[in-house]
């Protein structure tokens, strides 16, 4: 713990220079960037709150589907929300009102940690999925909060690189007082790295519980209206080296059914000009969704290189390859496209999702594809309505059916209840600005 916290007490040394070019990029603003640093406006509420961190758009969404039964299980607390980039933030205020509050997430820095700490106060701090801090939950267990991990999940390259460093992971890890995992493997690699296993369990993923409703957004109809949703694939948070074979799959399918279209959304946007140039080098036109630009029926490629927008793309496309499964990167989530309806194809890197994707397999509920010739053949026969309804249907029940969803949000909310400190629900002075 020590070498980490020298390290991060020299990451000061770069404050300013990230500043300034993360400014530059858009990516943060005086304020935003200030909040980073655990500066802030001094708090106006007086009840308990119960910190919710969700690091992006992906987390916030399923963070969402615990507001709702924590806010009926504990009235008299106030539920404060915090993310880590800005287009996150923009949802979480979206969603703020009296009882509920969004903040930027103080960088993992002792001084950060410690003034968001003493202005918030929080009686329990739930992250989810993937996120460990190891400066915060050293202050949280300083001060003893109890901490809660939620739809956990550990991958195998995450567990690799903690377990090179053993006596700092279960020290850090040892402070989680419940660790909710969503799958097996999960578990057995957070017990690995010091949660005491009595304190670990395996619970369905909350992503089975998202409805997958059409957002209403214009950009939505407008798309629709032009591009048929039958003959459109949409290629999901692409890496590099995987978009050259995705492109080439569309140009053959295409070629065999022409009018077809496509979505491609990097995984991460700033690569749009590379990406842009390989369509280019195929002869496809393409509009870009960062210029504004709207895709018109002659459009081939909406190149969707924004963030936080994934639910206008899967409810605009009857079929999905999720990427990240082409090179060994593990792959992302099934459960999204699946709500949305939209038939899944994939690579075969599925280890961060090994569970969801071997029970599509062995069902029939995803096609597994490892070239642009055979990508471009499972795409041509779910073309046929009836062949990609079956395999709709079929994903749907095995990712998002037979769970019961009152039960397992009971299950979350009986935990926090227990580990609620029992004075939690005095109401507490404000705090002032620090």
């Amino acid at each position: 713990m020590l070498r980490y916290r020298i390290l991060m007490t020299l990451a000061w040394l770069a404050v300013p220079f990230v500043f300034v070019l993360r400014l530059m990029r858009g990516k943060d603003s005086a304020a935003t960037f200030a909040a980073r640093l655990g500066f802030g406006r001094r708090r106006t509420g007086r009840q308990p709150v119960i910190w919710l961190h969700a690091a992006s758009v992906g987390e916030l969404n399923t963070l969402v589907l615990l507001l709702p039964p924590l806010g009926a299980r504990f009235p008299e607390h106030e539920l404060l929300i915090t993310v880590s980039n800005r287009i996150a933030f923009g949802k979480a205020r979206e969603m703020a009102g009296e009882k509920v509050h969004a903040a930027i997430a103080p960088l993992d820095l002792p001084s950060a940690v410690g003034r968001f700490l003493r202005r918030w106060r929080p009686v329990l701090a739930i992250t989810l999925e993937n996120e460990i801090y190891p400066i915060r939950i050293e202050a949280l267990a300083r001060t003893r909060v109890p901490i809660m991990h939620v739809n956990a999940r550990m991958s195998e390259r995450s567990h690799a690189a903690w377990a090179r460093h053993r006596p700092f992971a279960r020290r850090v890890f040892g402070h989680v007082r419940h660790c909710f995992a969503q799958d097996p493997a999960s578990a057995e690699r957070f017990a690995d790295l010091g949660v005491p296993p009595g304190r670990i369990e395996v619970i369905p993923n909350l992503k089975r519980f998202q409805t997958g409703a059409p957002p209403d957004h214009p950009d939505l109809a407008h798309l629709l209206a032009r591009w048929p949703r039958k003959r459109t694939i949409c290629a999901a948070s692409t890496h590099r080296g995987e978009d050259e074979t995705l492109i080439a799959a569309y140009a053959r399918a295409r070629a065999a059914h022409p009018g077809l279209k496509l979505i491609l959304v990097p995984r991460h946007p700033n690569r749009a000009g590379e990406i842009a140039r390989l369509l280019q080098e195929a002869e496809l036109t393409f509009a870009i969704r960062s210029k504004n630009e709207r895709p018109t029926a002659r459009t081939d490629v909406l190149l969707a290189d924004t963030v936080g927008e994934m639910a206008l793309w899967y409810a605009a496309s009857a079929i999905t390859f999720v990427a990240g499964s082409l090179l060994p990167i593990g792959g992302h989530t099934p459960y999204e496209p699946a709500a949305f309806g939209s038939a899944i194809t994939h690579g075969p890197h599925y280890a961060n999702f090994r569970e969801a994707y071997s029970a599509l397999l062995e069902n029939g509920g995803s096609v597994q594809a490892e070239n642009a010739e055979r990508i471009a053949e499972a795409w041509g026969r779910l073309l046929n309505p009836a062949t990609r309804t079956a395999q709709v249907d079929t994903a749907r029940r095995v990712l998002l059916e037979g769970e019961d969803r009152t039960r397992t949000f009971s299950r979350i909310t009986d935990t926090v209840a227990a580990l609620l400190p029992s004075d939690s629900r005095a109401p507490v002075a404000s705090g002032t600005r620090s």
